[in-house]
């Protein structure tokens, strides 16, 4: 019975072992390091692999982004780039793998290398052959340049029987150097290691104990100031603020060929077209739909005998407190001819009845806003004042342009720190088709012949003279209440208040003040208070609910450089 106990707890603890080393050992495992003039580092990883487990290969985690550890009182710190928020990162690029499908990706701070076919299974001794570039990993010092590099990392999750390291320099040094070698769990400075120079320039070694899990093997160089050229990492990725330059040229070849309107001859107009809504006008003046297309309907409406707008004024707090208020009143129905968005915004206002006061539509007319919208885009879509398509490519193109620029935002915020051009590059490529796009809409003939009406007329509004505009007051009684709307939609209103300032200006029959004695700046400044009003409460809707990055200095330990990582089958 003990025997047989005996043997379950050995199977139990062989059993325990297997799996946590993930169904593979590490026999030899050899590293290349070159280091070049320019600080950057060719790394050659040549690992024998025994797996007394079928997988489909193995996989190399390489970080490459470190936190920063403190660094004791006095500790000269590196002069590195790419550094923010904490952490900073090194460049793994060029990677290869000799003889094996392999793919790379991003997983957290690391560089994953998966190597292997998810169609074929492995087992017994496998080698794999992997290459790959590190930049960024030098610690540069006043006087000094370090190489601080973790050759095992302490992440592999089985055992290393045997390690070779080799570090070329690109040159010989004149003389001897300081160096070091750690061994094991991260934080020791124990060495199991065999190391010596060639000649000043190599430097090899290797362990002369298995690594267990989770232990790593370390070297620390100090090279002379001036043996390595400390580059400019920043500056990689310049190339492409090529991209916004040539998006720029294929979006101005897009809209001169697509969207620019005809060059047209503007003469002044007295008076707004007939028969176009204020609402239409405002859209094709600027071809955009704005919320003062749709508020300036009530004088439009005040004008032509559907409604009036009395204004009233409440007393709170011993008269310290006054509140001005705005009554709808339906005086008759739209005309059966009135367009759809015009009939959908107006019985919108009067659903509860003939008379509504302005404040009990807060937070409850923004629906009907949004469809009568809807509705004015598809009038025009229908009126053929646009080449067809021109306008939804102009949106398509804004959307796209929002899209870019959102994702060199992101991408910017994601990397900060990392070379800025990539993201740059897609902020400044989005606003361009953004601006482009907000001018791709393209007018038809029919649509030519009201843009110069409108903005013949908006060119009057402008520019009239007082004795000008006087005459015109004289002559049509209603000239004011014509003009009204179209001085809205125009975003001209205040322009116009101004013109007629000292005027005699005849009270619009539609609109009811709180003054006791008319006198034309009052009235303007009420109606300006009013349409004001109008135009916030319309449109309101409820709200809803790593490495240290200082020296070595004589005293570095294992686990602590740049490069290392770990792996695992899979």
């Amino acid at each position: 019975m003990k025997t047989f106990l005996l043997q379950l707890l050995c199977c139990i603890a062989i059993s325990f072992v297997a799996n946590a080393q993930g169904g593979f050992t590490i026999k030899q495992y050899d590293v290349n390091v070159l280091v070049n003039k320019d600080a950057s580092l060719d790394i050659t990883e040549d690992i024998h692999v025994n797996f007394f487990e079928s997988h489909h290969g193995l996989f190399r985690s390489i970080p490459y982004k470190y936190r920063l550890a403190p660094l004791p009182a006095g500790t000269e710190k590196a002069d590195r780039q790419l550094e923010s928020n904490g952490y900073t990162k090194t460049i793994i690029e060029d990677i290869s793998v000799k003889d094996w499908d392999y793919s790379v990706s991003n997983q957290g701070d690391y560089k994953e290398i998966k190597i292997g076919n998810k169609n074929r299974y492995v087992e017994g001794d496998q080698e794999y052959i992997i290459h790959y570039r590190l930049l960024n990993a030098i610690n540069f010092f006043k006087d000094r340049s370090e190489l601080y590099f973790n050759v095992i990392g302490d992440q592999w999750q089985t055992t290393i029987d045997s390690v070779n390291f080799t570090v070329n320099l690109y040159d010989s040094l004149k003389s001897t150097t300081s160096f070091f070698v750690a061994t094991g769990p991260y934080g020791s400075q124990q060495n199991n290691t065999v190391s010596s120079w060639v000649n000043n320039k190599v430097f090899a070694g290797h362990t002369t104990a298995q690594l267990q899990s989770n232990e790593s093997v370390t070297i620390g160089i100090v090279l002379p100031q001036g043996f390595l050229i400390k580059q400019n990492y920043m500056m990689r990725g310049l190339a492409w603020l090529i991209l916004p330059l040539f998006i720029f040229f294929l979006m101005y070849y897009t809209w001169n060929r697509w969207g620019k309107d005809d060059q047209l001859t503007i003469t002044t107009e007295f008076y707004p077209p007939n028969n176009i809504s204020p609402s239409v006008a405002g859209y094709v003046i600027d071809d955009k739909l704005d919320k003062r297309d749709l508020t300036a309907l009530i004088p439009y409406w005040g004008a032509g005998g559907y409604l009036q707008v009395k204004e009233t004024e409440t007393v709170s707090m011993l008269g310290l407190v006054k509140n001005k208020e705005y009554e709808f009143i339906k005086l008759k129905d739209l005309p059966e001819s009135a367009m759809t968005f015009e009939r959908t915004l107006f019985y919108g206002i009067f659903e509860t009845g003939s008379l509504v006061a302005l404040s009990s539509l807060k937070d409850k007319l923004y629906k009907t806003m949004n469809a009568a919208k809807s509705e004015l885009e598809s009038e025009v879509d229908r009126a053929d004042y646009y080449v067809k398509y021109s306008r939804g490519f102009g949106y398509f193109f804004v959307f796209l342009g929002l899209a870019s620029t959102a994702f060199g935002i992101f991408h910017l915020i994601k990397f900060w720190g990392d070379p800025f051009w990539f993201s740059l590059a897609f902020i400044l490529s989005g606003i361009i088709i953004v601006l482009f796009g907000a001018f791709m809409s393209k007018k038809t003939e029919k649509g030519n012949e009201l843009y110069k009406k409108l903005a013949g007329f908006k060119e009057f509004i402008k520019s009239v003279e007082k004795d000008r505009l006087a005459t015109f007051l004289k002559e049509d009684e209603h000239y004011f209440d014509k003009v009204l709307p179209f001085a809205i939609v125009f975003d001209m209103a205040d322009t116009w208040k101004d013109k007629l300032k000292g005027l005699d200006v005849p009270p619009p029959n539609w609109y009811s003040g709180n003054y006791t004695t008319f006198n034309t700046y009052m009235f303007l400044n009420s109606l300006d208070h009013s349409m004001n009003e109008m135009s916030k409460t319309f449109y309101s809707a409820p709200s809803s609910s790593g490495s240290s990055g200082g020296s070595f200095g004589g005293g570095g330990f294992s686990g602590g450089g740049f490069g290392g990582g770990g792996g695992g089958s899979w």
